[in-house]
């Protein structure tokens, strides 16, 4: 038999990413280093103590770099690694696979998203660019 522990990369990628927040942060943190109160200011309904602990797993799982400096009072940034940072590109077809979807369903209503703080306003935009054509 063979003692190898086999790993399913669907599986792998599901666990790494799941979490309410962490493809936010990641999109985000995807043009610059971020300090943990401006990302805060950014997410403005997730809390302290989930933002710390999203923060933690994708620094854990090598996406994200946390880099403190010895200061008082302390100061810590956030940025993507080269594996955050390669995850982006996939991002995006994400972005453009669910800006088709909704289009070819019609159930969500991106105003309404935008109106209620929905982090991601490049949806709408890709959905008004690709209206135009």
């Amino acid at each position: 038999m063979d003692n190898e522990i086999k790993f399913c990369p669907v599986s792998v990628a599901q666990n790494i990413l799941m979490g309410k927040w962490k493809l936010s942060i990641l999109w985000i943190l995807k043009d610059k280093t971020r300090r943990f109160n401006e990302l805060q200011k950014l997410m403005t309904t997730i809390s302290r103590g989930v933002l710390t602990q999203q923060l933690r797993e994708l620094e854990r799982d090598k996406l994200v770099n946390r880099k403190v400096y010895r200061e008082v009072p302390p100061k810590v940034e956030y940025s993507l690694t080269e594996i955050g940072k390669s995850f982006i590109p996939i991002m995006v077809q994400i972005i453009e696979w669910g800006a088709e979807y909704i289009e070819k369903v019609n159930n969500c209503n991106m105003d309404i998203c935008i109106l209620n703080k929905f982090p991601c306003q490049k949806c709408h935009e890709m959905l008004q660019t690709n209206k135009k054509k």
